[in-house]
């Protein structure tokens, strides 16, 4: 598992969730020319050179481009700005179950389940690849079937995971044992 690693160079979505750590680059141009890096701090304020504090604690990236851009538009007569995310906060999720190395990872903010689960090492001979739970604020808010991206290379289900997210990987359920005659018994899990 420690050979694999989500790529940090991939487009950022405009849905991805802005939080305490994430880097902006705000370019002013027209009236005002200025150039500014920085840190959305733990309150989630990103201070705004010519401008002051803005609070961007959970919102997207699209919502937050729109806020400073009419902000701006409203206090700065004359200007515009350019909107870069240049460096994206650490997300801690926590493994549990039947992975094969459950416990608390630090990973990149762009990290989906499947990401999650290749950098734990996946599961473990008794853990459900069919049934795998991501839970948030105490809640399930998606069941992953990981056997369709490992058998068929479908993707689609995968979820983005967010800063205190759990991942639960239950117990098989049901098993269906098949004899070959030559090799023995094969353990197969079956799906709900």
């Amino acid at each position: 598992p420690s050979t694999f690693s989500p790529s940090s160079s991939m487009p950022i979505s405009s849905s991805y969730v802005l939080g305490p750590g994430d880097k902006l680059e705000i370019s002013f141009f027209g009236n005002y020319v200025e150039k500014s890096v920085g840190f959305i701090s733990k309150e989630g304020v990103l201070i705004l050179p010519l401008l002051g504090p803005v609070n961007l604690l959970g919102m997207t990236f699209s919502d937050a481009v729109k806020l400073i851009k009419e902000k701006i538009k409203s206090e700065l007569v004359g200007a515009d700005v350019s909107i870069n995310l240049t460096d994206l906060r650490s997300i801690s999720i926590y493994l549990l179950g039947q992975a094969y190395k459950p416990g608390n990872y630090k990973l990149s903010g762009l990290t989906t389940l499947t990401n999650a689960l290749f950098v734990s090492g996946g599961v473990n001979k008794s853990g459900s690849l069919r049934n795998i739970e991501v839970r948030r604020g105490g809640k399930v808010i998606k069941v992953y079937d990981f056997y369709e991206f490992l058998l068929k290379g479908k993707a689609d289900s995968d979820i983005r995971l967010q800063d205190g997210d759990v991942v639960f990987v239950p117990f098989i359920q049901k098993r269906v044992k098949v004899g070959n005659g030559f090799k023995g018994p094969n353990l197969y899990e079956v799906k709900k």
